[in-house]
């Protein structure tokens, strides 16, 4: 079964649901604890990052399971090139399991960190229109071919909120 850990924008369920293209009502939603571990916004966005170091406490997330194969091929074109799966440790409920997650590949974590709770209030909506738009481009371009595009989508998801309120 795949089980991915989301600590960022994709544990919000309408991020998850504009990325995937549908409802996500038979996925299991699991709370989960990644150790040694910091979000920190990417520089010039406001999305997170997930940076390790023994110093640092944890991240709270969620792992999800039941993705099927074209859920996590639209996850990993909303990604884009700047994240890459990789394995992670995570607590659950006492226990430790391994699950995917997304880590940096072409991004800078800023000094800045990063909280959900803030983000869910200020960015959330914005966000959502953003990934909308983005995964127009899904069938379209490869995420490489769509990276490009990625400033021009901000913009008009921007347009659109703003239209919106």
């Amino acid at each position: 079964m795949n089980k991915f850990f989301f600590y960022g924008t994709l544990r919000s369920i309408p991020i998850l649901e504009a990325v995937i293209g549908h409802k996500s009502d038979y996925l299991e939603f699991i709370p989960a604890f990644a150790p040694r571990s910091e979000l920190r916004f990417v520089i010039n966005e406001t999305f997170p990052v997930i940076v390790f170091n023994d110093i640092y406490v944890g991240v709270h997330g969620t792992l999800v399971k039941g993705l099927n194969g074209e859920d996590i091929n639209r996850i990993l074109f909303f990604e884009d090139v700047e994240f890459t799966p990789q394995q992670i440790d995570l607590e659950i409920n006492g226990e430790i399991e391994q699950a995917s997650y997304f880590s940096q590949q072409g991004v800078r974590p800023s000094d800045e960190p990063w909280s959900f709770d803030e983000w869910q209030q200020k960015d959330e909506r914005l966000s959502v229109i953003t990934a909308e738009l983005w995964m127009e481009l899904y069938d379209k371009y490869s995420a490489e071919e769509a990276d490009r595009y990625w400033n021009d989508v901000k913009q008009a998801a921007l347009k659109k909120f703003q239209s919106e309120r």
